[in-house]
């Protein structure tokens, strides 16, 4: 987990502080990442899905990539997300979830029965 201290004697009376993190990685694209999702959802769970919403999140010293997993139908369009997957964002694999791909299947199963 992330943590910051900042020392409250050197703070000034004022009712503001500016706080600047800097962090330098060479990390995939969002497109590249959500690519990379979708591949592994077709390859996993099924052709049915795809991603969107790519977010770039710091995350216990580590950068990743969070996507959200889109239910679609070819003839009903989208039908909404299932969850999102995390992935690596500078190699792109996916984080490994014991019921990851169950809770997808679960959550498209409930989708597809309206």
């Amino acid at each position: 987990m992330l943590q910051m201290v900042i020392d409250t004697e050197e703070t000034a009376v004022e009712s503001r502080l500016s706080v600047n993190v800097h962090i330098e990685a060479e990390v995939l694209s969002a497109e590249k990442a959500r690519r990379k999702a979708n591949v592994w959802l077709l390859m996993n769970v099924g052709n049915l899905l795809g991603t969107e919403n790519a977010e770039l999140i710091y995350s216990d010293s580590q950068l990743l990539w969070r996507v959200d997993v889109i239910l679609t139908s070819p003839v009903r369009g989208k039908l909404g997300c299932v969850g999102q997957l995390w992935l690596d964002a500078i190699s792109g694999e996916p984080l490994p979830s014991d019921n990851l791909i169950n809770e997808f299947l679960a959550k498209a199963d409930a989708f597809s029965a309206d």
